[in-house]
């Protein structure tokens, strides 16, 4: 099949648009999974440094765990707190950050001056930031590229950051910080896609902000 223009258009549109109820009765195909898993693993990275780990979740007694630590959502009108219902997708994918410089030890090939230099007596403040900031960067392009692959196979997405940390890292066994959640799953046609699932709550719809564009011709 040949993708037209449009078609991408509309994907990048549908990219925008957080589901938040899903159709669980539909299983998702082990080679939809493969490609995911193909798009964080050879998404770009600075030098190429794998700066975080994903946990692919699709055990509904792990997802429905993280959902409950997902309340931070403040209803408008009253104030009210809601869970994030997107984590609740048939696929959910926690990114973790990486303990990059204890997985540095191990790698011969020189990657940048951060690490270089934490080799050599430890890095400055500003090379702890610049490492804290291209991780947060290769973590957005990763889950970028999940949902991109993921609209385009005609799935519906929805990022979640409310969530408590430290509950999530113990529910997957883990050490290190969690840093973003990505539900990927079938829309539930039943509902608009705005609804709670549990509550019934309409979450608010907002408008994307018109982003300035320099064309330097």
């Amino acid at each position: 099949m040949q993708l037209e223009h449009t078609d991408i258009k509309k994907a990048i549109i549908r990219s925008q648009h957080c589901q938040r109820n899903w159709d669980l009765a539909q299983e998702m195909p082990q080679e939809d999974l493969d490609l995911f898993i193909h798009a964080v693993q050879n998404c770009p990275s600075k030098q190429n440094v794998a700066f975080y780990k994903t946990h692919f979740v699709t055990n509904r007694n792990i997802i429905e765990s993280i959902h409950k630590h997902t309340a931070g959502f403040k209803r408008p009108e009253d104030g009210v707190e809601e869970t994030n219902s997107q984590t609740l997708a048939n696929l959910l994918i926690v990114f973790e950050n990486e303990d990059i410089i204890e997985r540095h030890k191990t790698d011969t090939v020189f990657r940048n001056d951060e690490l270089y230099n934490e080799d050599r007596g430890g890095m400055s403040a500003e090379q702890k930031q610049v490492l804290s900031r291209d991780t947060t960067m290769s973590i957005g392009i990763a889950s970028g590229y999940a949902n991109f692959v993921a609209r385009m196979l005609g799935y519906q997405t929805g990022y979640c950051a409310c969530y408590d940390g430290d509950q999530v890292k113990e529910i997957l066994n883990t050490e290190n910080d969690i840093s973003l959640l990505l539900g990927i799953g079938y829309a539930d046609s039943t509902l608009d896609r705005k609804i709670h699932p549990k509550t019934g709550y309409i979450f608010p719809s907002k408008s994307k902000q018109e982003i300035t564009i320099n064309y330097i011709k």
